[in-house]
């Protein structure tokens, strides 16, 4: 799934790209990927409307729209967004032609070659919404899983939209002694309380493994029994490792890729995200994975012991 780098680093994209840009109309290739409201109002509503600006919430990338509405777009597992130069064209033939082949591919997208053949591209697959710009251009939103949701809201209701989110980490609302307290007597084991999003918003798997890589800490320690030390260097690997991410584009291993379709670099520079087997860069030991409630969490067993009994402080060597 997209986390806070992947998504800031396409928000920064989009909003080089398609801020001044005026939305001619949208296609809803899959109608389960709009979430509010209903595909019909969606439609008439996105349509001649200027987007304004581009922002990012937690995993959520938002698209402000004239006339005080904003898009919502949360990528899930498998959405990317692709922005089509003029030319293309969409063609869903498919769709009564094969219903259940439509269902899974959706629409295929081609341009005209110099002798006025269609010529398609078998990399654009799993569109489920596109938007028409009047300059011709089209922005994509493909999920091959469609997880991913789309919805359109007026900005006076955002705060509901988004509710339930903590405090973005790279702005001065995550503060150390905020992130202390909402460590403070949860008895959870950390990696389980870094990826919920109330306690700090837009961190998943793989920069939560990170940053405890960074700050020395088991996943399997109960957040309650960090000391201060430990807290305080726990909340700089989490800016740390998020910064990194932005900085090299997001960590694709999968599915995740950017604007222009390509992948982003980060991967060639984590330390233990789906680095098992391999030696610690640190101190040699090789990388181990365990699953923590039916998610992968990675680690250095040396340089994060493990408690030795639920509950323990443990403290880390420097």
């Amino acid at each position: 799934m997209p986390e806070l780098p992947e998504v800031e680093y396409t928000a920064r994209q989009l909003r080089a790209s398609v801020v001044g840009a005026t939305i001619q109309e949208a296609h809803v290739f899959w109608e389960r990927s709009i979430s509010h409201p209903p595909v019909p109002d969606f439609l008439a509503e996105v349509a001649d409307r200027r987007i304004e600006s581009v922002r990012r919430r937690g995993k959520f990338l938002l698209v402000d729209l004239s006339g005080g509405l904003f898009l919502s777009i949360h990528r899930r597992m498998t959405g990317n967004f692709l922005l089509l130069a003029p030319g293309w064209r969409v063609d869903t033939s498919l769709r009564e032609q094969d219903s259940a082949t439509w269902n899974t591919k959706g629409p295929t997208f081609y341009v005209q070659s110099e002798d006025g053949s269609p010529v398609s591209s078998a990399e654009l697959k799993y569109c489920r919404v596109s938007f028409i710009f009047t300059d011709g251009r089209c922005l994509l939103f493909t999920d091959p899983r469609k997880f991913g949701k789309v919805g359109l809201w007026p900005r006076k209701r955002e705060q509901e939209a988004l509710k339930g989110l903590g405090p973005e980490p790279l702005e001065e609302d995550f503060s150390l002694e905020r992130f202390s307290r909402s460590l403070a007597g949860r008895r959870t084991v950390i990696k389980q309380v870094l990826l919920d999003q109330t306690v700090v918003a837009g961190v998943g798997n793989i920069y939560a493994d990170e940053a405890l890589f960074y700050a020395h800490i088991h996943p399997l320690r109960r957040a309650e029994s960090l000391t201060l030390a430990e807290v305080q260097l726990l909340h700089e690997g989490i800016i740390t490792v998020l910064r990194k991410g932005i900085e090299h584009g997001g960590t694709s291993f999968n599915d995740y890729r950017d604007l222009w379709g390509e992948a982003g670099d980060n991967y060639n520079h984590v330390q233990v995200y789906h680095q098992e087997g391999k030696p610690c860069s640190r101190c040699g030991t090789p990388i181990e994975r365990m699953v923590i409630a039916q998610r992968s969490a990675h680690l250095c067993p040396t340089c994060q012991p493990a408690p030795v009994q639920p509950g323990d402080v443990v403290i880390a060597a420097p």
